[in-house]
């Protein structure tokens, strides 16, 4: 993305040759002169010095000609370490090209030295350098957003009171409405372990339901997952057809409570006037927040698709190895066959690169926006994370907080773009 570059620059005591490369590596050629050469090899015989004794001088009190003669082969080698950070710094003092990070590794090759002077190369890895963000840019596609009903509200408060119902066992063929509990093997693998399903349309896929219907427990149902007719051609590409195997363990039926002001208690409203409306508001808050969430995704998506440069391997590399070890821990993924996680490790890679670019993306915008973000936002965020993923009390570990800054700049940066569109709010709040 990044074609390599070279600028160079002088002072009185060095020559640099900044070369810029590909994936954020940044070459020094420095040259030094021959009273540089001098102060490195001095440095060197003090640092010699502190470190051994000789007759009738206190330890580090030698004369530095004397251990040059004494140790020339420990002064030379901490010589070229010397000349190499005295030239390192002078060299960033004009550059002030910043270090990936501060464990970030530094190499040098002493290329040529004279009486005259030296010339080092050293290379390292720099921060990326993500361009500026123009938000008008962002063109926003319209999203669809369900009707929230009658028919919406009493389906919700019906999933709600199979909190409180109370299971029936069923000894004959299955029917529409009845509960299921089954093992699902697909290719020979097993996906699910004694799971209940409702055998309804729209809740249970048609194959699936097709399969089960007037069958009884203990039957093992062969057949094939296929994509419902109703779905979208994008979903129909997408989906993998595969052979299965449905066992059936459990046939129920659900006897739910009565809808009374004695459940509406139940579920924290006073009468069911109010739990309707409860329920309501819960609706359309999931609907509003989920819109919103797609028209995050769709500013993600603008920006890593508009705005390409160059990332650090070993940043990559490091974060690609973290989530993989992630993925490791999964026992879904430990079966899947070499194929398959071939695919599964290049969409790993591409999640990583996605994730890192939005990072910086983020970073960038919010400098350039000047967008306050405060350590209590940052803490919060953290705080609330933490919780979600079911921790005690225990301190936020240091990559919690990482985590943390880096949601906080992505959310600000996406609300920055939003804020941006005149239609906005048309797009996540009017229903289709």
């Amino acid at each position: 993305m990044n074609t390599a570059s070279t600028n160079e620059l002088v002072n009185d005591q060095v020559r640099v040759s900044v070369i810029r490369k590909e994936a954020c590596k940044v070459e020094f050629l420095v040259t030094v002169g021959k009273d540089f050469i001098e102060k490195a090899r001095l440095d060197a015989a003090k640092l010699v010095n502190k470190e051994v004794v000789l007759p009738g001088f206190r330890k580090g009190k030698a004369p530095e000609s004397l251990i040059v003669k004494k140790f020339p082969q420990e002064v030379e080698r901490r010589f070229q370490k010397s000349l190499a950070d005295l030239s390192f710094v002078e060299a960033q003092k004009l550059a002030q090209v910043p270090l990936l990070n501060k464990n970030s590794t530094i190499t040098f090759d002493l290329k040529k030295i004279d009486g005259e002077g030296a010339t080092l190369a050293f290379q390292f890895e720099t921060e990326p350098t993500p361009p500026s963000v123009d938000p008008k840019l962002f063109v926003a596609k319209p999203v669809a957003r369900k009707e929230v009903g009658e028919k919406e509200v009493n389906e919700a408060i019906r999933q709600m009171a199979f909190f409180y119902a109370k299971w029936e066992t069923v000894d004959r063929p299955i029917q529409e409405g009845d509960f299921i509990l089954i093992d699902l093997d697909s290719d020979g693998k097993r996906v699910f372990d004694h799971i209940r399903f409702e055998v309804k349309p729209t809740i249970m896929a048609e194959w699936m339901r097709k399969l089960v219907l007037n069958a009884k427990v203990g039957d093992v149902l062969e057949g094939d997952s296929v994509p419902d007719e109703n779905a979208t051609e994008e979903e129909k590409l997408e989906f993998q057809p595969k052979k299965v195997q449905v066992t059936i363990r459990k046939v129920e039926q659900a006897v739910l409570p009565e809808i009374d002001d004695e459940f509406a208690k139940k579920v924290g409203a006073q009468d069911v006037a109010s739990m309707h409306q409860m329920v309501e508001t819960i609706l359309k808050k999931q609907v509003e927040d989920k819109a919103l969430q797609e028209m995050r995704e769709q500013v993600n998506h603008f920006l890593v698709t508009n705005y390409l440069f160059d990332l650090p391997e070993s940043l990559v590399q490091a974060e690609f190895q973290h989530r993989m070890a992630a993925a490791n821990r999964n026992p879904e993924f430990q079966k899947l066959n070499q194929e398959e996680r071939k695919r599964a490790e290049a969409r790993i890679r591409n999640e990583t690169e996605q994730s890192l670019r939005l990072f910086y993306l983020s970073k960038q915008i919010v400098h350039d926006a000047k967008i306050p973000i405060s350590h209590q936002e940052v803490n919060a965020r953290a705080i609330e994370h933490h919780r979600t993923q079911g921790a005690g009390n225990e301190n936020l570990s240091k990559e919690e907080y990482a985590l943390a800054v880096s949601m906080v700049f992505l959310s600000k940066a996406q609300d920055y773009i939003l804020k941006n569109l005149d239609s906005c709010h048309f797009l996540v709040d009017r229903s289709e």
